[in-house]
Protein backbone atom coordinates (compact mmCIF):
# COMPACT_ATOMS: atom_id res chain seq x y z
CA UNK A 1 0.00 0.00 0.00
CA UNK A 2 1.44 3.41 -0.87
CA UNK A 3 0.56 6.33 0.82
CA UNK A 4 1.12 10.22 -0.76
CA UNK A 5 2.57 8.32 -4.07
CA UNK A 6 5.56 7.07 -1.29
CA UNK A 7 6.42 3.86 -1.11
CA UNK A 8 6.87 2.55 2.53
CA UNK A 9 10.62 1.76 3.29
CA UNK A 10 11.88 -1.10 5.88
CA UNK A 11 15.30 -0.79 8.07
CA UNK A 12 16.00 -3.40 10.89
CA UNK A 13 18.15 -3.14 13.85
CA UNK A 14 19.32 -6.33 15.97
CA UNK A 15 19.68 -6.33 19.59
CA UNK A 16 21.38 -9.33 21.16
CA UNK A 17 20.56 -9.55 25.19
CA UNK A 18 24.18 -10.37 26.15
CA UNK A 19 26.50 -8.39 24.44
CA UNK A 20 26.52 -4.67 23.12
CA UNK A 21 26.72 -3.66 19.07
CA UNK A 22 27.21 -0.89 18.14
CA UNK A 23 24.30 0.92 15.79
CA UNK A 24 26.44 1.02 12.53
CA UNK A 25 27.17 -2.92 12.52
CA UNK A 26 23.51 -4.39 13.58
CA UNK A 27 21.41 -1.69 11.67
CA UNK A 28 20.62 -2.05 8.20
CA UNK A 29 19.94 0.44 5.02
CA UNK A 30 16.47 1.10 3.98
CA UNK A 31 14.97 -1.54 1.99
CA UNK A 32 11.24 -2.16 -0.10
CA UNK A 33 10.79 -5.60 1.51
CA UNK A 34 11.23 -6.72 5.20
CA UNK A 35 13.21 -9.67 4.87
CA UNK A 36 15.72 -7.50 3.30
CA UNK A 37 16.41 -5.57 6.03
CA UNK A 38 16.40 -8.07 8.44
CA UNK A 39 19.18 -9.99 6.19
CA UNK A 40 21.17 -7.10 6.42
CA UNK A 41 20.51 -6.08 9.82
CA UNK A 42 21.54 -9.92 11.03
CA UNK A 43 24.50 -10.55 8.53
CA UNK A 44 26.55 -7.39 9.89
CA UNK A 45 26.01 -8.13 13.06
CA UNK A 46 27.14 -12.06 12.97
CA UNK A 47 30.12 -10.35 10.81
CA UNK A 48 30.45 -7.86 13.48
CA UNK A 49 30.34 -11.01 16.04
CA UNK A 50 32.98 -12.85 14.21
CA UNK A 51 35.13 -9.65 14.28
CA UNK A 52 35.43 -9.03 17.92
CA UNK A 53 36.00 -13.12 18.26
CA UNK A 54 32.96 -14.03 19.76
CA UNK A 55 31.54 -17.71 19.46
CA UNK A 56 28.49 -19.10 20.48
CA UNK A 57 24.92 -19.17 20.42
CA UNK A 58 22.90 -15.61 20.85
CA UNK A 59 19.85 -14.67 21.86
CA UNK A 60 18.34 -11.75 19.85
CA UNK A 61 15.46 -9.61 18.50
CA UNK A 62 15.10 -8.10 14.99
CA UNK A 63 13.09 -4.77 15.18
CA UNK A 64 11.32 -3.99 12.04
CA UNK A 65 10.62 -0.30 11.34
CA UNK A 66 8.80 1.46 8.56
CA UNK A 67 9.31 4.77 7.21
CA UNK A 68 5.84 6.26 5.79
CA UNK A 69 4.73 9.67 5.94
CA UNK A 70 7.91 11.22 6.74
CA UNK A 71 7.53 8.93 10.25
CA UNK A 72 9.30 6.06 11.37
CA UNK A 73 7.30 3.45 13.45
CA UNK A 74 8.03 0.06 14.95
CA UNK A 75 6.15 -2.63 12.95
CA UNK A 76 7.74 -6.14 14.19
CA UNK A 77 9.97 -7.96 16.33
CA UNK A 78 11.11 -11.12 15.56
CA UNK A 79 13.06 -13.05 18.16
CA UNK A 80 15.71 -15.63 16.57
CA UNK A 81 18.71 -17.58 17.69
CA UNK A 82 22.55 -16.35 16.17
CA UNK A 83 25.07 -19.24 15.69
CA UNK A 84 28.39 -17.60 15.37
CA UNK A 85 31.57 -20.31 14.35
Amino acid sequence: METNGEKKKYYAVTEIESVEVPSKFSSSRYHEHISSAIDEALKKTVDYLKTEGYEGKFSANINVFVREDKSVRLIQTVKTKIIVK
